[in-house]
């Protein structure tokens, strides 16, 4: 019998066991909402339907994502990580992009100081960064169910 150590770390209940263990110096997030550590540099643009989330994120940091509801494009245009979810562990090292599915729930390593940029769709135009993070995202698997749920229903009608 083979043993998936990726599997263990992007479970749920690992990721919650992080998220207990959050000490906002080198484990950040807490499962509940999408969070702005001080010691992490952010910047939002805009542009015609487009969001822009960059984000400056210190070496030796653990982070745990949101389940994201859409397609991302995701630019790491300095330094190095590892990104898990469920379909293994991916190193990328700068300068790199990558677009993740919907669905995806991501956890990570900074193994360097890395830039990331996040580009998501913004079809309301919306500056209201709250607004925009909860047309993204959900928290857990349940809400995510009732998203494809309320898709689907949306798509027949």
């Amino acid at each position: 019998m083979s043993f998936d150590l990726t599997n263990v770390l992007v479970s749920e209940g690992f990721q919650n066991l992080l998220q207990v263990r959050a000490d906002d110096k080198t484990i950040f997030g807490n499962g509940k909402e999408i969070i702005y550590p001080s010691i992490f540099k952010y910047k939002h643009s805009f542009a015609d339907g487009v969001y822009i989330r960059e984000m400056k994120i210190q070496q030796g940091v653990i982070l745990t994502g949101a389940i994201h509801k859409y397609k991302e494009v995701l630019f790491l245009l300095k330094g190095r990580l590892n990104i898990m979810t469920k379909g293994g562990v991916e190193e990328y090292i700068a300068p790199c992009y990558v677009i993740t599915p919907s669905g995806s729930k991501k956890m990570g390593y900074t193994f360097e100081e890395s830039i990331l940029v996040g580009i998501h769709a913004n079809p309301t135009n919306t500056q209201d960064i709250k607004k925009l993070e909860d047309n993204m995202v959900v928290y857990n698997w349940e809400e995510y169910d009732e998203f494809l749920k309320k898709k689907k229903h949306d798509k027949n009608k």
